[in-house]
């Protein structure tokens, strides 16, 4: 990552968000933190009280980082809600909340960002995803819908603005210990005798352990900086090996 080039990145007040908000600031850049909770600014960057179900604010979202970082040259959307129901227990509001955080709002931010980006031929924007966009498990059946989503919307942003210089690509993560993964208890779920027998001991998940919320974003970090010349439409999981183990 340049000195100096703006980023915005939702989610950051904790977990993923955060940490990448982290070592994109670690790495020279200047950080928009986004979260509808209070979000750090980080050291020379700024942070933004939004909530991102409210679709209409967006542009006005991005305008503002804009106007405080200068042009964005980059976007990393890795706020997600995540409200578990069986599909009888689902509620019309649940769906569209969740649609609408995890899979609208990333598309319209991307779209927002994405008309400045072309104009000066540079840009990068990096959606987090998830296992689920392929894997799917009860109660999560708006989760995984969203997130296989996102992923597909991830191939034709890529595909549409690559020859802008603009390269569109997503992380999806596996276990990963941060508080949505943990729940209220803060417990991590391979801990639970179940899990830990068929994911740890059965060695389901290769790797054995969750990954730490730095992991990912080191990987993001890449993708979303000026080291990735060639790299888009794609989606890099992240998930110690669980998935080859299907």
């Amino acid at each position: 990552m340049r000195e100096g080039r703006g980023v915005l990145v939702t989610g950051a007040a904790n977990g993923i968000g955060r940490a990448t908000a982290a070592r994109l600031t670690a790495a020279g850049a200047r950080v928009c933190a986004v979260d509808r909770e209070p979000a750090d600014a980080p050291p020379g960057g700024f942070a933004i009280e939004a909530d991102l179900a409210e679709l209409d604010r967006l542009e006005e979202l991005v305008s503002r980082a804009e106007a405080e970082l200068g042009p964005l040259d980059a976007l990393v959307n890795v706020a997600g809600i995540w409200e578990p129901a069986l599909v009888e227990e689902l509620s019309a509001a649940a769906l569209a909340r969740t649609f609408a955080v995890n899979l609208e709002a990333p598309i319209l931010l991307a779209a927002a960002a994405a008309r400045g980006m072309r104009e000066r031929g540079y840009g990068r924007i990096v959606n987090v995803t998830s296992v689920h966009a392929h894997h799917s498990s009860r109660e999560a059946l708006a989760y995984d819908a969203s997130k296989a989503g996102l992923e597909g919307a991830t191939r034709t942003l890529g595909i549409e603005l690559a020859a802008e210089g603009v390269l569109v690509n997503a992380v999806a993560p596996g276990f990963v210990a941060t508080r949505m993964a943990l729940g209220d208890d803060m417990k991590n779920v391979l801990e639970s005798d179940p899990h830990r027998r068929v994911y740890v001991e059965e060695g389901k998940l290769p790797i054995r352990r969750s990954a730490t919320a730095e992991e990912v974003a080191d990987c993001i970090l890449w993708l979303a900086g000026p080291g990735n010349t060639y790299v888009t439409a794609q989606t890099v999981t992240i998930d110690g090996g669980l998935t080859s183990t299907f």
